[in-house]
């Protein structure tokens, strides 16, 4: 087995931090607002979405960019076979959504803590699934009791973190989450790349997939997703909670 070597370039670095912060951003925001009860079902239900795809899909996007920028942006000849990791993204959301739900409608801390693990949990999955989505020609690894140490450290800061945001009113609950999970899954991911190995004595056929450029392209689209997410959900959500006060204080005065 052979270790990959890892370039990490400080402007790279710094932009996947970027990158998860932004996601943690939009996850926090979600998280803060879809326990309130003044608001309708639809709006929290759309909160709980937001919150479970802004996270699993930052750290899938972002793992795939380390994954192209640390290790193999100067080797064309590598593609990235993606529909493994669309399919578990997908299956990984839906799994985050229903938990949330659980803590939204209940958020008491049996039920926060349980769903930041399961999430937390996931999103490591995520990581290392992207780690091995690269094609050399060679059989790729990943040194298993380094990642399972690296997710453990990464679920445990995404465990704290849903913990503290879910249904936050104080802003070092909202602020605190943000940086640490962002600080986290930037050492987890770098940390993960660090762990891929290649087999130089076993071949196999290269599968059609994304160039590294390709690849950098479609990461650096999906922030973009997110932050025109974020910005919508913020600019639309002062109305709805207006709106929705005056609704309660109505139902109140009429008791």
């Amino acid at each position: 087995m052979t270790e990959v070597p890892v370039l990490y370039s400080p402007w790279y670095v710094l932009g996947v931090f970027l990158a998860n912060g932004t996601g943690c951003v939009l996850t926090v925001f979600c998280l803060v607002r879809m326990t309130d009860e003044r608001r309708s079902t639809a709006n929290r239900a759309v909160l709980v979405v937001g919150a479970a795809w802004g996270l699993i899909e930052t750290a899938r996007d972002d793992a795939l960019f380390v994954l192209a920028t640390a290790i193999h942006l100067r080797d064309g000849q590598v593609r990235f076979f993606l529909a493994p990791g669309l399919a578990l993204t997908v299956g990984t959301v839906l799994i985050s959504i229903v938990v949330l739900g659980v803590a939204a409608a209940w958020p008491r801390p049996l039920w926060t803590v349980a769903a930041g693990v399961t999430v937390g949990l996931l999103t490591s999955a995520m990581i290392v699934q992207s780690m091995l989505s690269g094609r050399s020609g060679y059989v790729t690894s990943i040194n298993a009791p380094a990642a399972v140490a690296i997710a453990a450290g990464l679920t445990a800061a995404i465990a704290a973190a849903v913990s503290l945001a879910t249904g936050a009113t104080r802003r070092w609950r909202m602020a605190a989450p943000i940086m640490v999970v962002a600080l986290a899954m930037t050492v987890a991911q770098y940390l993960m790349a660090g762990q891929v190995t290649i087999d130089l004595t076993a071949t196999v056929d290269d599968a059609a997939g994304a160039s590294p450029l390709t690849l950098i392209f479609i990461t650096v689209a999906a922030f973009g997703v997110r932050v025109i997410a974020l910005t919508l959900l913020s600019l639309t959500d002062e109305g709805r909670v207006e709106q929705a006060s005056e609704v309660y204080e109505g139902v109140r005065r009429t008791r």
